[in-house]
């Protein structure tokens, strides 16, 4: 399954007054940013390098570029600063950090790395899922206790069974008539979600993460939230589906109505017109849904 992406804007078009934040907290002037590509946010997400030699990697993103936007790099905040504490391998290092009510942004450290491409590679996807393990381990409890639960801010996205139901949506023919089923499925899974306290990453995705010749790194922090051990280790597979032979998850009934939720949400969503500067996210809905919707097939069979 492919990576989505959001129109990207270049360094140099950032807030005069938060460029300089930028050279401030590096302590030197930039003399080169170059663009990243690959996830759904619209702002700046631009390696850089300093007069000095210093390197750092900046995102930061406006609410005219996407209303919602700001308020999940604010959350990324408040996630990294949690995980500062904890100095874990599997996270970028957070320098500073930015936010005058309009635009945000966060410094982070710069990691020579590369995404893992689709499809996986077996040995890629081994490291990912061995790093996944450790860093889930370290996460319970969650390091910041104040996170969002997901089970409640993200309800009403596993709860769109119902809107495909409201709707009269179209869903592929092995499920036609049981539209009420995989929504008493997805409640079940909603109430399977909220049982733990650790911290999940809460969007794993190949574009999420970063591999080195030592390192497995998970960026990208702004959905972040308490959630079931097993959340991310759900959601990695379902990106992985497809590409690599995958150990078989426990049969928990749990996280079959996760996946349902999972599903029902994204089959909802695809439908819907694009939102602000995020084009491909659509079509990008779409595919992953019938990939989870595969997935379930499977474990309902």
């Amino acid at each position: 399954m492919g990576h989505a992406a959001g129109v990207r804007l270049p360094f140099e078009q950032l807030p005069a007054v938060l460029r300089a934040w930028v050279d401030r907290s590096l302590g030197s002037s930039v003399v080169s940013a170059a663009t990243q590509q690959g996830g759904f946010s619209p702002g700046v997400a631009a390696r850089l390098m300093t007069s000095s030699g210093r390197r750092a990697f900046v995102k930061a993103v406006g609410s005219s570029l996407n209303p919602d936007s700001p308020t999940l790099f604010r959350n990324e905040i408040a996630a990294m600063q949690g995980l500062a504490a904890h100095s874990l391998p599997h996270t970028p290092f957070l320098y500073d950090v930015y936010d005058d009510g309009d635009w945000v942004a966060l410094l982070l450290e710069d990691i020579e790395g590369y995404l893992p491409p689709h499809p996986w590679h077996p040995h890629d996807a081994a490291r990912v899922l061995d790093g996944l393990a450790e860093l889930t381990e370290a996460l319970q409890p969650s390091p910041w206790p104040e996170a969002p639960v997901a089970a409640v801010r993200s309800e009403a996205f596993l709860s769109r069974w119902e809107n495909v139901i409201a709707d009269n949506l179209a869903v592929p023919d092995w499920m036609a008539g049981r539209e009420q089923e995989f929504a008493e499925l997805a409640r079940t899974g909603l109430g399977a979600l909220a049982k733990g306290d650790g911290l999940a990453h809460w969007d794993l995705r190949a574009d999420n993460i970063l591999l080195t010749e030592t390192r497995v790194v998970f960026i990208d922090w702004a959905h972040a939230a308490l959630a079931a051990p097993w959340a991310d280790t759900v959601i990695l597979h379902a990106d992985m589906r497809g590409s690599v032979e995958l150990p078989e998850l426990p049969g928990d009934e749990g996280i079959t109505g996760f996946l349902a939720g999972i599903a029902g949400g994204l089959w909802w969503g695809s439908a819907q017109p694009s939102p602000p500067g995020l084009p491909t996210v659509r079509a990008w809905q779409r595919e992953s849904a019938l990939n989870h919707l595969d997935w379930l097939r499977e474990r309902l069979s």
